[in-house]
């Protein structure tokens, strides 16, 4: 993955939480403004989600959180993706 995209990742992961103020928040944007690779982000973005659902809910969060995840695609070894999560039935 690129830097264009790295930094594309990163602008949408501040612009979300932009929007809201509080320490915690800024704590979690400052961590993304200084991780150093889209494997970083991809670790932080549980934590841009915790901040999001503290002050909208978290329906909205993953609603917000949906595009930033979609544009890891491609960018990651395969073992990191996103996991199917699958149903146990007894």
């Amino acid at each position: 993955m690129g830097e264009n995209q790295l930094g594309r990742i990163r602008a949408a992961m501040l612009s979300v939480l932009q929007a809201h103020g509080g320490h915690s928040v800024q704590r979690v944007a400052q961590r993304v403004r200084f991780a150093s690779d889209v494997e970083a982000l991809w670790y932080l973005r549980q934590d841009v989600m915790v901040a999001l659902s503290a002050i909208d809910g978290e329906a909205a969060a993953r609603r917000q959180m949906k595009a930033i995840n979609s544009m890891f695609k491609g960018g990651l070894p395969g073992s990191m993706g996103p996991r199917a999560h699958q149903r146990f039935t007894h």
